[in-house]
């Protein structure tokens, strides 16, 4: 009699824990750091920093990742006497400090009458750069953010997801 209780009891157990709603959780926010976008022909710097600032929040409002914001990455590497540039390697230190997982870096510039923006997504842990890609914006820069960001930003996604062909 007992084994037949237990036997049911395991049984009931078992299938409550293996029914699923279908649904896979989404995958934990990647934290990440953004280095401030370099300007270049046809840039003022004030006008790639704003677009830094758009990148980094069309990059937060996925809820794919976690932005650590600049301002802390901008002290710990004049904290560690490090210079923020492209090439990154500096960057990538105080990213390990910081514990991100993945940095951004790029530019962007005026190529005749459209804009050039040219992105990196580089594995801190590695320093290798996972992604990169250079796209072009033909519209006004006061639309970049809500027009052409967040296409961009779907880009990198896909590309940690593994659905990008490169």
């Amino acid at each position: 009699m007992w084994q037949r209780l237990l036997w049911c009891v395991g049984s009931i157990v078992l299938l409550l824990g293996c029914s699923s709603t279908g649904k896979i959780p989404p995958p934990s926010p990647i934290l990440c750091s953004i280095l401030s976008l370099e300007s270049r022909a046809g840039m003022k710097a004030g006008e790639a920093e704003s677009v830094t600032d758009m990148f980094s929040s069309a990059l937060q409002n996925t809820g794919r990742f976690t932005v650590v914001e600049r301002n802390k990455l901008n002290a710990v590497l004049q904290e560690q006497g490090f210079q923020a540039t492209q090439e990154g390697e500096d960057a990538v230190k105080a990213g390990k400090i910081l514990s991100v997982r993945k940095m951004f870096s790029g530019s962007i510039g005026m190529l005749g009458k459209k804009y050039v923006v040219n992105l990196k997504m580089i594995d801190v842990e590695s320093s290798r750069v996972e992604y990169a890609h250079i796209w072009t914006y033909d519209d006004d820069l006061e639309n970049i953010g809500e027009k052409f960001l967040p296409k961009l930003v779907q880009e990198f996604i896909k590309s940690l997801d593994g659905t990008l062909k490169k």
